[in-house]
Formats: structure tokens, sequence, C-alpha cells
């Protein structure tokens, strides 16, 4: 059922193989919420380093007063009254495959609303938020309870999400997810996605950094790809877009959701003369890594994508040797948080109501998400409806949810795929900022349409 926070408020068997081959959807999410119609971005908008001053109640980052004091007085419609929000947020903690899924989404939404009740609320409205734990399992049953109470859904999303479509839709429930996985769930109206991306357009720019240092690896490129029919297409259009690029992919493999022993993937890895490698829908490096090592396979370097931007990797990087490994990101990372002053606002919201929560790439998602509806809502005035939330949430050409993203055009039939990237070497000590390997041209970024490649097959039909 639904958990209730009040302003104010404070604040994990296996069963089937089904499900984990379900969870591993996750780990591919943020990099793969795609829908047909979104188009790749220029890198003009990547956020600035320079800090501003103190940040005043209500603003967050570049964004100002999305979150404040009024005079609203009327009730609009299910969930808003005239003193109260009541909104909702989704995510899978209580899964019983992977305890912990999905956390991040509860973490911010329960920071946000008390950081931005405290600055008022939205024009003097307090917001009230519901957390709905579908357990992987549940989404349908879950989204029919936000349907009694809930204005809108925020800032949250479920690997199994296709199940929670059409109950949303019947019942009106707008939503701003912080990601989406499945077809029908990325497509759905009554929604606007903060950071979309694209099918037929493959992000780049970490192998274009890894031919600027290790030129004589790019003839010897492998791909760890997966047998799940949802991620399958991501390992194919990896390679086609390297194969494009002019380089070499000596290795593709589809490992199966659930891998009990990497051996003879890594053998085969070693026999091919692979130099660079990527592996896609991968939970935890450290028995990869560990096959790696005890056949004696060497990297000249690995680059792994933001579904590995957890402790859990760099506990596998102090456990073992790992090659030269690169994150490659698309925002700025919580480690910069004492150069970039709004990473270091998102940090301290989120640490002033759940100390010990996860800082990851989910947490940057749903904070983009929650900041845009906030800035929606406000400019909607007293009269607060799901259409006019949706309406100014998707008339953004430039959103960087107050530049912790590099811009990016969300205005339907718009919508861009970023080309600006950043990467951070994994090391035993965490991720690190690697500035050459960046190569910024700005702020923290490298941006250029050259990070993007346009692929000739987006393998939508290889999901079988």
């Amino acid at each position: 059922m639904a958990r209730r926070i009040t302003p104010g408020a404070g604040r994990r068997l296996a069963r089937l193989p089904v499900l984990a081959a379900a969870s591993a959807l996750l780990l591919v999410v943020a990099g793969c919420t795609r829908s047909s119609d979104e188009a790749p971005s220029g890198g003009g908008g990547a956020p600035a380093t320079s800090a501003p001053p103190a940040a005043a109640a209500g603003d967050f980052g570049t964004e100002k007063g999305i979150c404040g004091p009024g005079d609203a007085s009327a009730a609009s419609g299910r969930g808003v009254t005239a003193t109260t929000i009541t909104l909702g947020t989704f995510g899978d903690p209580g899964s019983p495959v992977t305890p912990g899924l999905g956390q991040e989404f509860f973490d911010v939404g329960e920071a946000f609303v008390a950081w931005c009740n405290e600055a008022g609320g939205i024009n003097g409205r307090e917001i009230v938020l519901n957390k709905h734990d579908a357990k992987l399992t549940d989404v349908a049953a879950r989204m029919i309870d936000a349907c009694q109470t809930d204005f809108m859904s925020v800032g949250g999303g479920n690997a199994l999400d296709a199940a929670g479509v059409a109950p949303r839709v019947d019942c009106d429930l707008g939503s701003v997810p912080a990601y989406g996985v499945s077809p029908e769930a990325l497509d759905a109206p009554l929604q606007v996605r903060p950071q979309p991306n694209r099918a037929d357009i493959y992000p780049v720019g970490g192998f274009r950094a890894m031919a600027r240092m290790f030129p004589e690896a790019m003839d010897s490129l492998a791909v760890g790809g997966s047998a799940l029919g949802t991620l399958r297409p991501n390992g194919l259009r990896l390679q086609q877009a390297l194969t494009q690029l002019g380089d070499k992919v000596v290795s593709y493999q589809e490992m199966p959701a659930l891998v009990t022993n990497y051996r003879p993937f890594v053998e085969q890895l070693k026999g091919s003369g692979a130099q660079g490698y990527q592996p896609i829908g991968i939970q935890d490096l450290s028995p990869l890594v560990t096959a790696m090592n005890d056949v004696g396979l060497s990297l000249s370097f690995m680059l792994i994508e933001n579904q590995l931007y957890t402790p859990l990797t760099i506990s596998a990087a102090k456990a073992t040797t790992f090659p030269p490994t690169w994150l490659v990101l698309d925002h700025i990372p919580f480690e910069l948080a004492d150069e970039s002053p709004v990473m270091r606002q998102a940090t301290d919201i989120v640490r002033a109501t759940v100390p010990d929560a996860d800082l990851n790439n989910f947490t940057a998602l749903s904070f983009s998400a929650w900041v845009l509806w906030a800035k929606a809502a406000t400019a909607c005035g007293d009269t607060l409806t799901v259409d006019c939330v949706l309406e100014k949430a998707g008339s953004e050409t430039a959103w960087t949810a107050g530049g912790i993203f590099p811009a990016r055009n969300i205005v339907a039939g718009q919508q861009r795929t970023t080309d600006c990237v950043l990467l951070m070497k994994v090391t035993p000590d965490g991720f690190a900022y690697d500035k050459a390997a960046t190569a910024p041209n700005q702020g923290f970024f490298n941006c250029d349409p050259k990070n993007l490649e346009a692929l000739t097959n987006t393998f939508s039909d290889a999901t079988g």
C-alpha cells in the first residue's frame, strides 16, 4: 500500500528467475528511456561551473522560485485542496529479487517535498507525498491506489512499468517520471519526461574519448550485450554504432540475465584479442572482473555507463584489480559537489532528510523530474490542473534541472538526446572526475555532435 509522508514527517529470496530477469531491465534504464520521435541536441546548454550566491528559499540551481508562498485558495480536482497537493512517487524497493530497487526515488521525493514545503510549498499549498512500492510485480495495483488520492505522479518509475499504463491513463493521472522502461510506458500520454533519448541515435562520446587515449585499441573492441529481450537491442545498437565509426568489434556476446559463471565469456574475450570492452546489463562488476583476472585477460580499457554509478562498483574495485575503467555520465556527478553549487544543493537537500541515502544516477534523474514538476506547478497558479502542469513542463526547450544536466529540448516532437558527456575514472577510493579523458569544452562536459552516432538500424524488432 501507499506510504504517506505529511509535511515535516521523518523518515527489503528470489522467487522466480523471470523476476530476476525483469529487474535487470532497470540496469540500463537511465540510458535507454527512448521514444521514436526524439532528436539529438547540441551541447551549447551545458551547465557552467562558476559559483553563484547562496540559493534563496525556493530556488534550485539556476531555477528561481520553483517553490514558495502564495495565495492559492481553490480546490481544483483530485489531490488538490486550497491548502495541500497530494502527489505520488513510484519505486520497487520491496522487490524480493533486488531489495532497495528504486529507493532513491523515495528518498529524493521525501527530501524534495520537505525542502519545497519549508520554502512555502507550491504557491502556499503544502505537498503531501504518497510512496507507492510496486515490489516489481504490483505496478497496476499500486497505480490504482494512486488513482484514488494523487494529483500526479512525480520523480519515480518501475522496472515493469507497462502494467501501470492503462490504469494511469484511465484515471487521468498525469506523470513527470524519472525514467521509463517499456515502449508502452515511454510512449504513453499524460506525461512529460525530462531526460529523453532516442533509439536511432547512440551516444558514443565515451568511445571517442577512448580513441583519443588508446587509438591502437579501437581495432579490437568487444561488446558484452544481453540476451534479455528488452535489453538485447542495446548491445546490437552499440555494435553498429562502433562499426559505423570505423572501429572493429572483434567480440559480441549476449549474456543471459542471470550469469552464474563468467569464465566462459571472459575466455572468449581473451581469445578474440579484445582490448576495449563495454558490458551492458550487468549489476555487479565483481564476478566479471574476477573472471578476467583468473584467465589473465588484460584490457586497455573498460567503459561502463550510468547504471553502474553505485557504491557496489567501488566496493568491487576495492576487492579486485580492475582494468583501466571509466564511467560515462551525462550529468554532473555528486563527487563534484564542492565545485558545482547545484550538486552541493542537491546533496544537502537529500542529506537533510535522508542522511544515509545513496547518491547516484537515479538521484539525479529524480531531482530533474521534481524540479520540472515544481516549476510547472508554480507557474499554473491557483488553478492547478494536470493539463496545465503538463503544458508548462512540456514547453522547456533547454531543460537542465537547474544545472544538473546539459540542456535538452523536451517539447513533444522536438525532444533532444544530449551530445554532452563526462568521464569518471573508477578507483578503489571512488569515482574521480577525469578532466583529461573528458576534454571538457562546456563546463564539466565534452559537448560535440560527433558524440552521437545516427544508426541505420534501431534493432527494435530484435527483442525476441
